[in-house]
């Protein structure tokens, strides 16, 4: 084969690859992350401060916070913390909705609408935090009172964009003050911290997954 006919093929593979890089950059990208964790609280704390503080820790770094604190009546406080668990929408709602749904989740890579159940909790929670063009956010929190204090469990489901030109500049605020998934982490993290303030203890972390990755830069900052 000729030098010339090897520096065209090696030009054209290059142009392939630069378009290759070109096409992953722009192409729209929609990912849908959950996480949960679940931290233990030794407090003989009250059940309004502990969830007043929770509550708080939340109204940091979301847009809105709906919740509850069940009537515990006839209930003695357990040994052992409850748990929360998922419930699929699609699955329990069944009939020609629940169908649909399920289709809608298979067009959306598989994913369907969860949310946390609480059974037993003293409080519970429903947090949301939308940034436009960026990520949407839902976390669910389920207050569980057992004799040696308190268990909070938390369940985040949020969806994050890239890609596209939108997505270059995306990257770089990104850069400058975090990722999605790291002011998740922050939202998780403020919500533990003040319970641990108001009721004078130091969380333990139980389980959880993914670990819980890096926190945004200003968190330093803000806290000093």
């Amino acid at each position: 084969m000729s030098k010339q006919k090897i520096m065209v093929i090696a030009l054209v593979t290059a142009a392939l690859s630069g378009c290759n890089s070109v096409n992953q950059s722009l192409a729209n990208r929609q990912e849908v992350v959950e996480i949960y964790h679940i931290f233990d609280f030794k407090t003989q704390a009250d059940v309004a401060t502990v969830s007043r503080a929770a509550a708080n820790g939340l109204a940091q770094n979301t847009n809105s916070v709906q919740s509850s604190t069940p009537l515990q009546i006839g209930n003695t406080v357990p040994a052992e913390p409850g748990k929360f668990t998922l419930v699929d929408i699609a699955g329990a709602m069944g009939g020609g909705m629940g169908a649909m749904m399920q289709l809608a989740a298979a067009q959306n890579g598989g994913v369907g609408i969860k949310v946390a159940k609480c059974d037993g909790a003293v409080w519970t929670s429903k947090a949301v935090r939308n940034i436009s063009g960026s990520s949407n956010l839902t976390l669910y929190s389920c207050l569980y009172r057992y004799r040696a204090g308190y268990n909070l469990d938390m369940y985040a489901v949020f969806s994050k964009s890239s890609g596209g030109l939108n997505g270059v500049f995306q990257s770089g605020a990104d850069a400058l003050i975090g990722t999605p998934e790291a002011w998740v982490n922050k939202t998780i993290v403020d919500t533990v911290r003040a319970i641990e303030s108001a009721a004078g203890t130091r969380a333990v972390h139980v389980e959880g997954q993914p670990e819980l990755g890096p926190l945004p830069a200003i968190d330093k900052l803000s806290r000093g």
